[in-house]
């Protein structure tokens, strides 16, 4: 067994530290290379590792083209008169037939790789009573789940293929169309049984511990659950994923004043490194930058940058309520304004840009985007051409998937949605763990009762650190000490009867839960699809996606007309 986890350790260090296999190559079903000569099953380790890592070379050349969909079609970013026309055009919802991110056969070429290897892997081979390809059969099931879940959520509908084609063209319009709706509850359906699986173990990668290389399983059917509508399977699929993780969301990656006077910020440059630091799976690219990596950094951090943050989105973090508090202290000193996990201003008017910041870059000051700095290396011997403001070659490492907040926030969506606001809200203001589930001032005790499968005692492991309200990795450390703005309000001095008050509740939670995924997760990615969940909740789609997104164009108005459309919102 040991000498199998060197061999998997082995390949897999060489496959990110330069032998990434050409995108354009492998859909051909000769993938022997892949596969195996002649069609010949995957029966042994060695050829289900270069099954996996064939597969993961592709999956990772979706990972930007993911990204700048999910953003783009959301109401955080939007594209500059700099970008290319393909960006401008899905930045505003015109998207002509020849733009490049209507092609859809590099989603297929993933899918259909994974249906060859998943036909021709031998589950059943036992060494040492493990039935060790199942790690690496499920790894690719989730790939192969995730790329249709992003087909889906970019083109509104996919064809559902689960078979290997031999040719592409000629047989993939016999295969039925299937909506988003229907591919969340095929793909449920098809992973559920495999979630308890562990994943693949190949120690550290080019600097990173293999298991941030797959989909965790427990979040991704979260996902599609939530999504649904399952509101309870989806909580109990991301609670499943953090126990199994143990992360908690960490007082390490906060942001605070020194002063109230806001002379410096203490940590500030510690919340950006969350980006990184608290994720759990994600796309890793190489270490050589001769190597193929996403082009996010040349996009952003730029002279002349194609993507910056949609201005409405600073204005509105810059207005967040500020909770200035001594650290320590029970009572707040001052109410500020500014959400210190966009950028900081001090009172000088001095810039520390956090997710983003205006910065001088050559020539031209602009508000770029920061946050993908962190996830970028520095080759001091190189150059881009196309960026020459930046000092040597700027490079993106890692696009993350899934990060901590993200899990915490979407499980509080989940929870808030099965009739549960103050524990949800509990995630947002105090941080979820035992000592605010055993706090009546802070939670409502019935909350509490009907979850009891929500236990954070594992949170003892981890050196008396526990989890912190997101908010107050931003706003200071008093929010968990208001008492009179940041709270959910008594809905029931107005409302007819208890359940339109818990109704309004919810309502007001799930607003407070978006702000609070704009501000954390921002630029990741995840933008569309969050707006587009909580429309399904609210049986307000397009409408609720429409009132948000057009408020970042100068004319509003036209654009909540033109977005009321639905077929505005996928590629056609």
């Amino acid at each position: 067994m040991k000498k199998y986890r060197k061999t998997l350790h082995i390949c897999a260090s060489l496959f990110l530290l330069g032998s990434l296999m050409s995108c354009e190559s492998v859909f051909e079903s000769r993938s022997s290379s892949m596969m195996g000569d002649d069609g010949a099953s995957i029966d042994s380790p060695d050829n289900s590792i270069y099954s996996v890592m064939g597969i993961l070379s592709q999956v990772q050349q979706l990972g930007e083209r993911s990204l700048l969909l999910g953003e783009l079609r959301g109401d955080l970013m939007e594209a500059t008169s700099a970008a290319d026309a393909d960006l401008q055009e899905i930045s505003s919802f015109e998207v002509s037939e020849d733009n490049v991110y209507l092609l859809r056969r590099d989603y297929y070429n993933v899918i259909n790789n994974c249906n060859l290897a998943i036909e021709r892997m031998d589950t059943s081979v036992v060494y040492y009573q493990d039935r060790v390809l199942l790690p690496e059969y499920v790894a690719i099931r989730a790939y192969r789940a995730w790329t249709y879940w992003q087909m889906a959520l970019a083109f509104g509908q996919v064809r559902w293929i689960d078979k290997p084609l031999l040719s592409f063209d000629e047989a993939i319009a016999e295969y039925p169309l299937k909506d988003y709706n229907e591919v969340a509850q095929l793909l449920i359906d098809e992973l559920t049984p495999f979630v308890d699986v562990p994943l693949p173990d190949y120690g550290m990668v080019d600097s990173y511990a293999s298991s941030v290389l797959f989909v965790p399983l427990a979040a991704f059917l979260g996902d599609l659950h939530l999504y649904l509508g399952h509101y309870e399977q989806a909580a109990k699929m991301y609670y499943k994923q953090i126990e199994k993780s143990q992360v908690f969301v960490s007082s390490e990656y906060s942001s605070h004043w020194k002063r109230e006077t806001r002379p410096s910020a203490d940590n500030l440059f510690e919340y950006p490194k969350a980006y990184v630091g608290e994720m759990l799976s994600g796309f890793v690219y190489s270490s050589l930058s001769r190597d193929y990596h996403p082009s996010l950094i040349r996009l952003a951090y730029n002279e002349r940058p194609s993507l910056r943050p949609a201005q409405t989105f600073v204005e509105s973090m810059n207005r967040a309520m500020h909770f200035y508090a001594e650290s320590g202290a029970l009572t707040i000193s001052a109410y500020l304004e500014g959400d210190l996990r966009g950028q900081a201003i001090s009172s000088s008017g001095q810039v520390i840009p956090a997710a983003y910041g205006t910065s001088l870059l050559g020539q031209l000051e602009s508000n770029r985007i920061c946050k993908w700095n962190e996830a970028a290396v520095v080759d001091e011997n190189g150059f881009d051409p196309a960026n020459e403001a930046v000092d040597g070659l700027m490079f993106t490492r890692v696009i993350p998937l899934y990060r901590t907040p993200q899990l915490y926030l979407r499980m509080a969506e989940a929870l808030n949605r099965m009739g549960h606001p103050s524990v949800a809200f509990a995630v947002v203001k105090y941080g979820l763990n035992n000592e605010t589930m055993s706090d009546s001032t802070k939670v409502n005790k019935a909350d509490v009762a009907a979850l009891p499968w929500l236990d954070f005692s594992w949170q003892n492991n981890n050196n008396g650190n526990k989890s912190i309200g997101t908010a107050t990795r931003g706003r200071g450390r008093g929010v968990p000490l208001d008492k009179l703005n940041f709270v959910i309000p008594d809905f029931s001095t107005d409302a007819t009867d208890a359940q339109t008050a818990l109704a309004d509740s919810i309502l007001f939670v799930e607003d407070c839960i978006v702000d609070e995924l704009a501000a954390e997760t921002c630029f990741e990615g995840a933008r569309f699809f969050d707006l587009l969940r909580v429309a399904q909740h609210r049986g307000e789609f397009p409408a609720y996606m429409a009132a948000k997104v057009s408020q970042r164009f100068d004319d509003a108005a036209a654009m909540m007309i033109l977005l009321s459309d639905e077929d505005k919102w996928f590629l056609n």
